[in-house]
């Protein structure tokens, strides 16, 4: 019996057209579960649960359309999305120097959401018509990180052959949930400290309290001593006018 996942995750994969995007998709996930929304939303996606070191998870891929027909309607698949897969043709440099306007759309839609990019250069299988260097791809990926303040890792893949497929999309998941894990410890952490302050804050309330009543206790002792004192002032008084 296999175990129900216990984490989603929304990725999207976005580049230019001709890049390989679905192909990539596909060789991991098969087929998508409507062949025929790409062409009318301007979107496909798929699902498949994975087992990452022992958890399930349950990833969505939402491929979007690259055409600029599209661009009106592609906001609207951001949204929810942790990670988005930026691909591009390594024989066509063109099709890298686009990945900057992808990942700022994908950062600009999906706000918040948004943890990590990937910068992947498909059909390297196309040994002899390859026309961009590893130092190019360095570069635009330094470019995201600087811009969008995000993790960028780069993968280079045939969706022919299937070479990095399955990497990418394992090292992905386990980043994901290594992230989450974090912000769960970072919360429980946080809840931790506030929890101290709220007792170190009932302790110094405390402290003045005593403090308070500690005073309060002096100053009706005080208050005796002076009635004491001028009771026998009093007294003496009297004493001197009788002898008078």
């Amino acid at each position: 019996m296999s175990l129900e996942p216990k984490r989603a995750y929304k990725i999207v994969l976005i580049g230019d057209p001709e890049v390989g995007k679905t192909s990539i998709r596909r060789k991991y996930m098969g087929k998508s579960f409507r062949a025929d929304y790409l062409k009318t939303l301007g979107a496909d996606f798929a699902a498949q649960k994975v087992n990452v070191e022992g958890e399930s998870v349950l990833l969505t891929i939402w491929d979007l359309a690259g055409q600029s027909i599209f661009h009106g309607m592609r906001s609207s698949f951001y949204h929810g999305c942790k990670c988005a897969l930026v691909v591009f043709d390594v024989t066509n440099p063109q099709t890298l120097e686009n990945c900057y306007k992808w990942a700022e759309e994908a950062a600009n839609f999906a706000k918040s959401s948004m943890k990590e990019i990937y910068l992947i250069g498909n059909k390297i299988d196309l040994v002899d018509d390859r026309l961009v260097n590893h130092d190019a791809i360095a570069s635009i990926a330094e470019k995201f990180r600087i811009a969008f303040k995000f993790p960028v890792e780069i993968y280079e893949t045939s969706a022919l052959t299937g070479e990095n497929i399955i990497e990418l999309f394992e090292h992905m998941s386990r980043r994901l949930i290594i992230g989450d894990e974090t912000r769960e410890e970072q919360l429980e952490v946080q809840s931790e400290n506030e929890q101290q302050v709220n007792e170190e804050k009932i302790i110094e309330e405390g402290e003045k309290t005593i403090s308070n009543e500690t005073i309060i206790k002096m100053l009706e002792e005080l208050e005796n001593r002076i009635n004491n004192i001028t009771t026998d002032l009093s007294e003496i008084k009297k004493q001197l006018k009788n002898v008078d």
